[in-house]
């Protein structure tokens, strides 16, 4: 049995085999019967057993060579595959300590030698149809830089005895990656995922980086279907000024059904729930509209607080910290105290309690807790210094991010992070990474 079979050759002495154990089994049923149930086996019938035996335990042996066999021939044929997968999860691996790298604020690595080639190369789309005898697999070619076109792609990427179009093969990573106009790369992944939490978020829309839009049209095919739609149907949603936007009154839907710009209508929600255009109340024929209940009870709400209403868009607004110069997400710049917009009113600057508290959290934002407990009359001294500097100039018109290590709470968006926060070098704001990039 030491001989190297194949597997066809396998399955003939298998069958050989069987039809031998077969043959036996047969020969003892016949005599089953035919003598006493205490009789002694023959010598014949002893031999017969132990034939059967020997026999099944050689069946019992081929089949495992037959598994083995198979088990080598896959390996075989799917060396090109699993060296593509290998290259892939090197390549990812080294990826997520470039990322980590960059977000630390380090020197990012040198490219190594998996991610230059997956940034160059596709890949079959479908490995199981060229997994032949003929092995017309080799998983990853780097490119012939005479190959490439104008585009730095290759032109073509030529396969072991075969010639394949690399339009024929996966996308890239390079298509399934997006570079913003600031220069920043997103992988299709954290692309994803901001833009996901635009739709959450309205202050993350329109999706942007570095204060810059995100073209949509470049973003949007990276994006997977139900996605794509939602975005859509959110993009619409918030390119609609907030005092025009008709939501479903019915608690349990709130879906928004359009701009109540136009003539007063009925609409009807998906629910079932007929809405009136003009006063975004249910439908009330015959009668006059009403003022909003909802809307009544949060300027209620927003009066008893000392909150403000933005002139631009009617966004309620909270001052927690520096100045009465507002910027309001639509960017209407106007006085926390009246709401007449900025410098078109005799209202003072700031409160001067307000001013302290915000040159306090400046100075202990860039030279950190140890630093005040260190030196107790030096931090009272800065924090003086600073308060009269905001006095004078309290505006932030471009933010310079470092990055600081250790962890904290954003300032903006209130998350908690365990590691680091980006400090502005102008204002000294803490934020996480998301809303120095996307957000501020």
């Amino acid at each position: 049995m030491n001989t190297r079979y194949s597997v066809p050759d396998i399955d003939a002495e298998a069958l050989a085999l069987a039809l031998s154990i077969l043959d036996i089994e047969e020969l003892e049923g016949s005599r089953k019967g035919k003598l006493r149930e205490d009789a002694c086996l023959t010598d014949e019938e002893i031999a017969f057993n132990f034939q059967a035996e020997n026999l099944k335990a050689s069946l019992a042996e081929l089949q495992d060579r037959k598994f083995a066999l198979s088990i080598d021939e896959a390996l075989q044929t799917d060396t090109a595959a699993l060296s593509a997968l290998s290259l892939i999860n090197q390549g990812e691996q080294d990826d997520h300590l470039s990322a980590i790298a960059l977000e630390r604020g380090d020197d990012v690595p040198t490219p190594t030698h998996p991610q230059e080639v997956l940034e160059w190369t596709r890949f079959l789309s479908e490995f199981g149809s060229t997994m032949s005898s003929n092995n017309d697999i080799t998983g990853v070619v780097e490119p012939d830089p005479d190959e490439m076109d104008d585009f730095g792609e290759p032109s073509h990427i030529s396969y072991h005895r075969g010639q394949l179009s690399a339009r024929d093969g996966m996308p890239s990573r390079r298509s399934q990656s997006f570079n913003a106009p600031c220069s920043h790369f997103y992988c299709r992944g954290c692309l994803v995922n901001l833009v996901e939490a635009s739709t959450k978020d309205e202050t993350l829309y329109p999706v942007r980086c570095c204060q810059q839009p995100l073209p949509v049209a470049d973003f949007l095919p990276l994006l997977p279907s139900d996605l794509r739609s939602h975005f859509q149907d959110k993009s619409a949603e918030f390119a609609t000024p907030p005092t025009s936007r008709i939501y479903c009154p019915n608690q349990t839907c709130s879906e928004f059904l359009g701009s109540s710009s136009g003539h007063k209508s009925e609409i009807t929600c998906a629910c079932g729930t007929r809405v009136c255009s003009a006063c975004k109340n249910r439908a009330h024929s015959h009668e006059d509209c009403a003022e909003n209940v909802q809307t009544s009870a949060v300027k209620s709400l927003a009066s008893q607080m000392g909150w403000q209403t933005c002139p631009g868009c009617h966004a309620i607004v909270e001052l927690w910290q520096g100045c009465y110069h507002m910027t309001c997400r639509c960017s209407t710049q106007f006085c926390y105290l009246c709401a007449a917009l900025w410098k078109t009113c005799d209202c003072r600057q700031w409160d001067d309690q307000r001013l302290l508290d915000d040159a306090e959290r400046r100075v202990y934002n860039e030279f950190g807790a140890r630093e005040a407990a260190a030196r107790p009359e030096v931090f009272v001294d800065r924090v003086y210094q600073r308060m009269a500097a905001l006095e004078e100039n309290h505006e932030c018109l471009a933010h310079r991010w470092v990055y600081r290590s250790g962890g904290g709470c954003c300032e903006e968006c209130h998350d908690n992070l365990r590691n680091f926060l980006m400090r502005c070098r102008h204002c000294q704001v803490l934020v996480c990474r998301r809303c120095s990039v996307n957000r501020l």
